[in-house]
């Protein structure tokens, strides 16, 4: 039988008959509680809590996506990654403000979620291993009938809104029933140690048009990155740009007093053609794009994107009349391998964002979080309006 799980009450757990689970552990972590118990017919239960301070959602005018004036908006030699690192110390906070956001619980045969939903009759779609399975409400699911110590991936779709609109966040666990004689051990040599996410935007043809910043003449063209949506490789972020612009942070979880932290940016060559020869070379600024709201407490740890990047090639007398790559997204790690991306972005390019999952045993995967299209380059001045982005991926 299915656990009840409700984020408004994490004091005491019954099962879906209101039988008390017996507690048998609870790490009390302040961002991430793992509880385990057992049921009145002695089943194993494991219980996680994901909690997080509360989030202002970025709002559209967070967005700019319109010209600025008096920006360092070019570079005339190609940049560096641009590093930076907090400590734990860093990352302090007010602890007590944090309220559980999402739990989910297994037995052996049993697996049970709950979610933030915008009112209790919202009603949310629930996947199981990529397959529709049903339509719930009130943020809360639970199946039974599952094998034992087995892999099962749920994702929940909500719409963010009563009208339907489309906005919608799609959040997914990966979570492993229980072995029938009791707890899963995992050894200190498979806890994961770091968690990373990369936001990339690129266009993905070789060569777009470029006749809106160059006087109507259509044999101006501008360079693009000519590729889909990919993973990032080994050494990012430190590989070769393939993309106009990048954003990038790493949870060192074992490494509290030092670098727990880890940012990086960068950006990708602006190239201007006409008539196919090259014309202008150079680089949009980083100034812009900005690490805010940085904190860690226990096993969470979270860190905001600001970013607003023009095209230098796209601007008359320092003015930005191309409009801007612009988002604004608040990234939340939890240790046991969640990464929920919020927030909202201008319609162009292509945005994609992945997130890395390492473990002591030498493992390393990356999973994508999002992937969104180029809605066309009018968006980058605001014609479009802003795409919410709301999506959580799980190791």
């Amino acid at each position: 039988m299915g656990i009840l799980l409700d984020l408004n009450q994490t004091a005491r757990f019954t099962d879906l008959d209101k039988h008390q689970i017996e507690i048998v552990s609870d790490n009390a972590d302040e961002g991430e509680r793992t509880i385990l118990g057992e049921t009145r017919q002695k089943s194993p239960v494991k219980i996680v809590i994901q909690k997080a301070p509360p989030m202002d959602r970025p709002v559209a005018s967070d967005v700019k996506g319109k010209p600025k004036w008096d920006e360092d908006r070019q570079l005339s030699a190609p940049p560096e990654v641009e590093v930076q690192s907090l400590s734990a110390s860093q990352l302090k906070f007010d602890t007590s403000t944090m309220k559980p956001v999402s739990a989910w619980a297994v037995t052996p045969t049993t697996a049970s979620l709950a979610w933030e939903v915008p009112n209790q009759a919202t009603k949310s779609e629930v996947y199981v291993n990529g397959r529709f399975f049903e339509s719930v409400s009130r943020g809360k699911f639970s199946t039974n009938e599952l094998v034992p110590n087995s892999e099962y991936t749920f994702t929940v779709v909500t719409p963010l809104s009563a009208d339907l609109s489309g906005e919608e966040s799609r959040k997914t666990f990966t979570l492993r029933t229980l072995p029938k004689d009791g707890f899963a051990v995992v050894p200190m040599t498979y806890q994961t140690y770091g968690t990373a996410f990369q936001y990339k935007t690129f266009i993905p043809p070789a060569r777009v048009d470029a006749s809106m910043c160059n006087w109507a003449d259509s044999s101006y063209t501008f360079g693009g990155d000519n590729r889909g949506f990919r993973s990032p490789p080994v050494n990012a972020p430190w590989d070769a740009p393939d993309y106009r612009t990048m954003m990038w942070a790493n949870v060192n979880w074992q490494n509290p007093d030092g670098e727990k932290l880890v940012l990086a940016k960068n950006v990708g060559q602006s190239i201007t053609y006409q008539h196919n020869q090259v014309v202008a070379t150079s680089y949009a600024s980083t100034s812009n794009m900005l690490f805010q709201d940085g904190q860690s407490a226990g096993s969470y740890a979270q860190v905001r994107f600001k970013h607003d990047a023009s095209n230098p090639h796209c601007k008359l007398w320092d003015v930005n009349y191309g409009g801007a790559i612009s988002y604004s997204v608040l990234i939340r790690f939890y240790r046991s391998g969640l990464v929920e991306v919020v927030g909202n972005r201008q319609q162009a390019p292509a945005h994609e964002g992945w997130a890395r999952f390492n473990t002591t045993a030498g493992t390393e995967q990356w999973l994508n979080v999002f992937q969104l299209d180029n809605a066309g380059f009018h968006c980058l001045v605001g014609l479009c309006g802003t795409q919410t982005i709301n999506h959580a991926r799980a190791y």
